[in-house]
């Protein structure tokens, strides 16, 4: 084996394998090599904003309220203006108290200041109702099955979201080959590893903001002034 000698300030000889050295600076290279990949590989994948995203609002408004929910979630409901028994809930611990969403969309999406997304986060391990979403945005109708799935949130069976397509009007034999086939189960999949890669452990969670100015995180069912200080400030 090479050897290298050399001799430290109290005149010892002190003998440093080559090779030994040489295999130091590849496990440290390849370290380095395996963290920046990881790191920026998880960086490209994870997106806030998925390309079969449902927007609602005016393409000139520069500020997103990207949402993270579930249909079976009582505090996403209540957030969304539905489920008056959580609202009342919320309300006993703060009087004033008011559901963010209908808010955000009537001060700030109607008046075009504010783009509105909506992303899956099932964690109750439903899929079939935000597949049908998916399946009734294919008909220009997501925000309206939206809605009524909200609103309807304890009738949520595969019959029922048929019935809701009938009642929107939908092509049903479109809608419900979308539905039987599971056909956006791979989209569910990737709304629910993009929250997961952003830091989202419940829902709802929200993301307000650019990607010029960066995004700030709003965690739980807190009532619609913390969303108004936090848009106004990035307005």
């Amino acid at each position: 084996m090479a050897e290298e000698k050399t001799e430290n300030k109290n005149g010892k000889t002190i003998v440093v394998s080559r090779k030994l050295i040489a295999v130091v600076i590849i496990l440290i290279v390849i370290g380095i090599g395996i963290f920046a990949f990881n790191f920026f590989n998880s960086k490209k994948n994870v997106e806030y904003i998925a390309s079969d995203s449902p927007i609602l609002g005016s393409n000139s408004a520069a500020i997103f309220v990207i949402e993270f929910s579930d249909y079976e979630c009582p505090f996403c409901q209540a957030s969304e203006g539905a489920n008056q028994e959580i609202i009342t809930q919320l309300k006993q611990n703060d009087p004033s108290w008011e559901a963010p969403v209908p808010n955000i969309i009537t001060q700030y999406v109607n008046t075009g200041k504010v783009k509105l997304v909506f992303r899956n986060f099932p964690v109750h391990g439903n899929n079939n109702p935000a597949i049908a979403a998916k399946c009734a945005q294919e008909q220009g109708k997501f925000w309206e099955f939206h809605q009524t799935l909200f609103q309807n949130y304890n009738a949520i069976e595969i019959t029922d979201l048929k019935k809701y397509a009938a009642d929107l009007g939908l092509n049903l034999t479109q809608f419900n080959e979308c539905l039987d086939s599971k056909k956006y189960e791979s989209s569910i999949q990737n709304d629910l590893s993009d929250g997961q890669g952003l830091g989202v452990s419940g829902t709802p969670t929200f993301f307000i903001g650019n990607n010029e100015t960066g995004y700030d995180k709003i965690e739980g069912a807190q009532s619609f002034s913390v969303f108004k200080q936090l848009i106004n400030s990035k307005l």
